[in-house]
């Protein structure tokens, strides 16, 4: 006589299932660790090429780092990563300088970084951000101050005046590039092409300046220094108040900010 297989038990079913849910809850924020991590590492990656892309820049240039940007104070249409049609367009890969030496935009894209809008002020521009202030114009120079100019003769002189690499002193301990965006709203985050310093100069007074190095990565971002290695560094401060950030964004809740010391020491040329 033929017996018939014992089928589970509902009180079986549910153990199984417990254990199911049991594993389940261990691997899956392994498995998101790893995801992160994995992301983390191939932003730093890009960060790495967009630092090479510079150094064959530099090597062709006589020396001279690539422009942040071109007549931003006229025209608005130049970045180092593209340009556009108008002034407030989406940015063209084709037009980048160091486009000859990275091929693809994807390089400029940090695969951990989705803005909130689409809308923003500097479209396609991507995930990193350039020290412009020091490293990819002039525009730090207070001299300009004491002079005369037309805009045009002021952005010939230093906008579009970038550093020399001999220029910059201590190179290993300067900032080059960095995972960067911006908070334009509350609850908004948009692409930005340059990371701001702790402090810029108007008529030589100190004002803070509007924080652009996104901790994106559990709270670290990625650096390019001015030498070519890269680092993770972890957020340590910013600015807060309603003041802290000139388009009404909240800088902590993005974690945008600064690591190191609350002066320009790790951007400028000295």
């Amino acid at each position: 006589m033929l017996r018939r297989p014992r089928a589970f038990t509902l009180i079986e079913l549910l153990v199984v299932i417990g254990i199911i849910a049991i594993l389940l809850g261990i691997l899956l924020p392994t498995l998101s660790s790893a995801r992160k991590q994995a992301a983390q590492a191939q932003c730093a990656s890009n960060v790495r090429q967009l630092l090479i892309a510079c150094t064959a820049y530099i090597q062709e240039n006589r020396g001279y780092w690539p422009p942040a940007s071109l007549n931003i104070s006229s025209k608005n249409n130049n970045r180092w990563h593209g340009t556009r049609a108008g002034a407030s367009g989406p940015f063209d890969f084709a037009g980048s300088v160091l486009k000859r030496y990275l091929q693809t935009s994807a390089i400029k894209q940090c695969p951990s970084f989705e803005p909130s809008t689409s809308n923003g002020f500097e479209k396609s521009c991507g995930g990193y951000g350039y020290n412009q202030y020091y490293i990819g114009t002039s525009t730090f120079d207070q001299s300009a101050t004491a002079m005369t100019l037309t805009l045009t003769q002021y952005e010939k002189m230093f906008v579009n005046v970038p550093a020399k690499q001999n220029m910059i002193r201590r190179p290993s301990e300067k900032i080059a590039f960095a995972d960067a965006a911006i908070s334009t709203g509350p609850r908004e985050i948009i692409e930005y092409s340059f990371i701001e310093p702790p402090q810029f100069f108007m008529s030589g007074t100190p004002q803070n300046s509007t924080p652009s190095i996104h901790f994106r990565h559990s709270r670290r971002a990625n650096i390019g220094w001015a030498d070519g290695h890269i680092t993770a560094e972890r957020f340590e401060w910013t600015y807060t108040g309603a003041s802290s950030n000139v388009y009404g964004g909240d800088n902590s809740f993005y974690n945008l900010g600064f690591f190191g010391p609350r002066d320009n020491t790790l951007f400028s040329r000295e």
